[in-house]
């Protein structure tokens, strides 16, 4: 090894080498490489980096493709495949309803029953929202416990990886022993909903001990977070309160298996004798944290409003391409919310179309501005009618 490389090299081989995490480790590695001295030296040692990197590529490739096959394949009892703009997992306590609002707003059928365990396994099924399909997945009733028994594991397994979480609570029933019993489970298996996940930040550093920044964020004080970090025996390392944040928070800024997804609750059988008062109490216990919609399967009341919810908390929007002198296409591009036109360019026309990007026309008919000629990092809106020219 040279004797004549800089602190900064130093460093960062240290944080290299203590990476446990595949992706990471790769993203680190590729930071001691841009940090290698150029001299002849050199050269041997910079091959030997330029050879583990390709190794651990590889290996993550193989590990993403033998993940790939297991989704696709479905032959794994309990595992959905994520169809449509957006997946949405309905979770709630034994006959809460889920089955008979999925049929009510799907083509499917599952079965409907008084007694427990009606739906063995995760089932999907397509909802038709406007001119995108959203996928719904029933999740087996929850129940306390049910992180311990393997049905109920494969389950939230399932929930983890979602796009968005229903929690759906029968107004029929006791509200307090329903959402106790859900919210128990899902964090039981570390999935929290709609918690910041960037609230804080944590990196791992070569030398430094323990540095701490934004603790006026902190619900706590600085010696609480040290203390923390001591018993872990965790050293060298920055902790940052990007926003308000609680000691949970730290402590799962920690756990890199924590789950962040947004959730509602979705407030079934509005029909029921008292469900008026259960639906107050509700919303009095749990409006702060979540929106609330009450709906009626049985009676087919707020579906819409529901599907509209729904969409709302799947983050995405919808944009349609359009030829000069044609009509829009009818099926739009689905983007994260936050999207630019290059996301849009990449996903139509993929890489070589962005290259040779010229300009695009962004049509809002709402807008005072009806049509506007933007570059790739102009941000997105629901609805937008975008037209692409390139060189």
């Amino acid at each position: 090894m040279p004797t004549n490389v800089t602190p900064e090299f130093d460093k960062q081989r240290q944080i290299y080498e203590d990476t446990e995490d595949l992706e990471q480790r790769i993203v680190e590695l590729e930071k001691l490489l841009s940090l290698a001295p150029n001299h002849k030296g050199a050269e041997r040692m910079r091959a030997d980096y330029r050879r583990k990197l390709a190794q651990l590529k590889a290996q993550l490739e193989k590990e993403r493709e033998q993940a790939r096959a297991r989704r696709s394949s479905g032959t794994e009892e309990g595992v959905v495949r994520k169809e449509g703009a957006g997946q949405i997992c309905l979770v709630g306590v034994t006959n809460s309803g889920k089955s008979s609002l999925i049929n009510a707003v799907t083509n499917a059928e599952f079965d409907v029953g008084d007694y427990p365990f009606t739906t063995p396994l995760p089932t999907p099924a397509m909802l038709a929202f406007e001119d995108i399909n959203i996928q719904l997945v029933e999740i087996p009733g929850i129940f306390e416990g049910s992180y311990d028994s393997s049905i109920g594991r494969q389950a939230l397994a399932v929930v983890r990886n979602t796009d968005c979480i229903a929690l759906c609570v029968d107004l029929s029933q006791d509200i307090d022993m329903q959402m106790n019993t859900i919210l128990g489970e899902l964090d039981r298996a570390r999935i929290r909903l709609n918690k910041e996940k960037t609230a804080v930040r944590i990196e791992r550093v070569g030398l430094g001990g323990h540095m701490i920044y934004g603790i006026q964020n902190f619900e706590g004080s600085k010696e609480e977070v040290i203390n923390y970090l001591k018993a872990r025996k965790i050293t060298n390392i920055i902790v940052r309160f990007q926003k308000r944040a609680t000691f949970q928070q730290l402590v799962d800024a920690m756990d890199a298996s924590v789950a962040y997804v947004r959730a509602l609750i979705i407030a079934t059988k509005g029909d029921a004798p008292g469900s008026k008062e259960r639906f107050q109490e509700l919303e009095e216990k749990y409006g702060d944290k979540f929106d609330i919609i009450p709906v009626s399967a049985e009676k087919g009341e707020n579906l819409d409003g529901m599907s509209w919810a729904l969409y709302d908390h799947l983050d995405i929007l919808r944009v349609y391409t359009k030829i000069p002198g044609r009509k829009r296409e009818d099926k739009p591009i689905v983007l994260p919310v936050g999207s630019v036109v290059e996301d849009a360019a990449a996903k139509v026309h993929k890489e070589l179309f962005v290259e040779r990007f010229k300009a695009a026309t962004i049509i809002r008919e709402n807008d005072k501005i009806k049509r506007r000629q933007v570059g790739l990092s102009y941000p997105l809106e629901e609805g937008d009618v975008i037209q692409l020219a390139h060189r």
